[in-house]
């Protein structure tokens, strides 16, 4: 008799969990139902300014999708790899918004951040004309420059090889793929070594400097190098040691 009780009483406790849970979980059916539970992303911990949002810094949760505003961004892909505000910090428990994510190439300070230990960005003017062929960021060029010398001779060659692109920009100072772009190159920043900037600089003011992508495969290891022992590049040498003499002798 005592075992039918204690069996009747274990299905009653056990009838009463599955009816308690039963209840719940139509009591969260109907409020996912009524608030319109959405999946979003919100920040995990507090995010410092001009930080590079990884997995670490996101934590997914379900809020009514009357609070999701039209700027809030909910998809994983649209946060990740983004740069916090330079000026602001996230902090924990909220929700990343349009406003507060800068895609890596429109940071301020985006060519510098792509320069390896001894470069320095090196901006050339340029047009269509001197751009030998389409040069994008991140694409590997030749530099070239060209003379008129004094007995009217022509002195040219290649003078860098392997030069990276950091960007293009129009005339207003805006990329190229940017929707207020005029999609006309005007201004190329390159990564160079920083001790080949006299070079360069001499090259430009004293002759005629273009751009010339490469079609062949590059070695990473040999970036923006100095072509030696050319004609081009003694020329260039003669013309600053010129110009320093020329200084010296005014001091």
């Amino acid at each position: 008799m005592k075992k039918v009780i204690i069996l009747k009483s274990a299905m009653a406790v056990i009838l009463s969990i599955v009816l308690i849970w039963l209840m719940i979980a139509a009591i969260n059916l109907r409020s996912v139902q009524l608030l319109h539970l959405k999946p979003t992303w919100i920040a995990s911990h507090d995010i410092p300014p001009r930080t590079r949002i990884s997995e670490e810094d996101l934590m997914e949760v379900q809020i009514p999708a009357a609070y999701m505003l039209d700027y809030t961004l909910s998809d994983k892909k649209d946060i990740l790899g983004k740069y916090t505000d330079i000026q602001g910090k996230i902090p924990a428990g909220s929700a990343f918004y349009k406003d507060m994510l800068i895609k890596e190439e429109d940071l301020p300070d985006y060519p510098s951040a792509q320069l390896r230990e001894g470069q320095s960005a090196y901006t050339l003017e340029t047009d269509l004309a001197k751009l030998g062929g389409v040069v994008v960021p991140g694409q590997r060029t030749d530099i070239y420059a060209s003379f008129n010398t004094r007995d009217g001779s022509t002195v040219s060659g290649c003078i860098i090889e392997n030069a990276r692109v950091i960007a293009v920009k129009d005339h207003k100072g805006l990329d190229l793929d940017d929707p207020e772009s005029s999609g006309t190159p005007y201004l190329a920043i390159l990564a160079v070594n920083r001790e080949d900037l006299p070079i360069l600089s001499a090259a430009e003011t004293a002759g005629n400097v273009r751009l010339i992508a490469s079609s062949g495969t590059y070695d990473s290891g040999t970036e923006a190098e100095l072509v030696e022992n050319t004609d081009v590049l003694a020329y260039i040498k003669a013309i600053t040691n010129r110009e320093e003499s020329m200084q010296e002798s005014e001091i």
